[in-house]
């Protein structure tokens, strides 16, 4: 998988240019901004992370996560989802035009994940068994999940009201929530996944637990997110698209992860990074901005030969060192 597959670059340009002008809309006053403690571990110790578009990172000096602080509080993004032109140019024109590529790269092989992870537990499927999705977006994984015909109810969890319309429009049950405003609802999910959702959480211990609270017992979450142990990330740092404000909040390490599972009582199953595109990213930005300053060692991989790149993101794979982190826990 390349990532002009997934993320056409003047695409993907436009939509971080909107959400650039969309901080100096929205965010400009941080008068109003709160200090946090490490979203990973709860360490209060901070070390200089790095600026990005007046947005201050830190790094936690005990588990290494990357997190902004201060960073706006709940009212501030309330309206800025509801009226931000680079939230809409996403929802109209981004995911829309790449939305069937996604699918076939990444939306289909999670679903076969999700396959495999049931067949070995028998009680996750089958009879009385609930498939829920957190931030269903379009409802594309939804039905690659109804294709396999494992659960006897599928519903999406999806706070914006358009994306819900969509997903019920494709004929499924929708909670028009945010996971962490569901308590009231009666979900007793047998299966649940979050994609690409923890790293925009304001809190993701928060989200962890409200996560659990609507899994059943026994029941896997299957989550996936941004890693700051990523090659990418690591390399290009405040060049990687990856860290954008105010989208992308927690970029938590790898050690960061491991703890914030354990924080939240659920049962750390596996913590991969089976990320294909770090190579690519790294390649991707060097050839756009000439005069970037990244180590020699990474100008040498990106430089070498295709069988050399490719043995290079395996490599990053195997040692969970790509930026994309996938991690399977269960309620006790």
């Amino acid at each position: 998988m390349k990532e002009s597959e997934i993320r056409p670059q003047k695409l993907f340009n436009r939509y971080l240019e909107l959400a650039k002008k969309d901080n100096e809309k929205f965010f400009s006053d941080q008068s109003s901004f709160i200090e946090i403690t490490c979203p990973s571990c709860g360490n209060e110790k901070q070390m200089p992370g790095l600026e990005k578009h007046g947005f201050t990172y830190v790094l936690c000096s005990d588990c290494g996560s990357l997190y902004l602080s201060p960073r706006p509080p709940a009212v501030m993004y309330d309206l800025y989802y509801q009226e931000a032109e680079s939230v809409k140019f996403w929802s109209t024109h981004f995911y829309k035009e790449t939305a069937e590529a996604r699918r076939q790269k990444i939306y289909r092989p999670r679903a076969q994940i999700v396959a495999k992870l049931a067949g070995r537990s028998g009680h996750l499927s089958g009879n009385n068994s609930l498939f829920a999705d957190i931030g269903a977006g379009y409802g594309l994984f939804l039905e690659e999940i109804e294709n396999l015909h494992l659960f006897d109810r599928i519903i999406g969890i999806e706070p914006s009201a358009k994306m819900a319309q969509v997903c019920r429009d494709r004929g499924f049950d929708v909670i028009q929530k945010y996971v962490e405003d569901a308590e009231s609802v009666n979900i007793d999910a047998t299966f649940l996944t979050a994609f690409e959702v923890i790293e925009h959480a304001l809190d993701p211990l928060v989200f962890l637990l409200s996560a659990k609270r609507i899994l059943r017992s026994g029941g896997l979450l299957m989550f996936t997110t941004l890693t700051v142990s990523g090659f990418d990330i690591q390399v290009l740092w405040e060049n990687s698209k990856s860290v954008y404000p105010p989208h992308h909040i927690n970029l938590l390490s790898v050690e960061g992860f491991r703890r914030l599972v354990a924080r939240s009582g659920l049962e750390l199953i596996s913590l991969q990074t089976p990320g294909e595109l770090d190579v690519d990213i790294v390649r991707n930005i060097c050839l756009e901005k000439s005069d970037i300053d990244i180590p020699r060692f990474a100008v040498s991989i990106i430089n070498a030969s295709e069988m050399v790149r490719s043995n290079f993101q395996n490599f990053l794979k195997a040692n969970n060192f790509s930026s994309h982190v996938q991690i399977i826990a269960r309620r006790p």
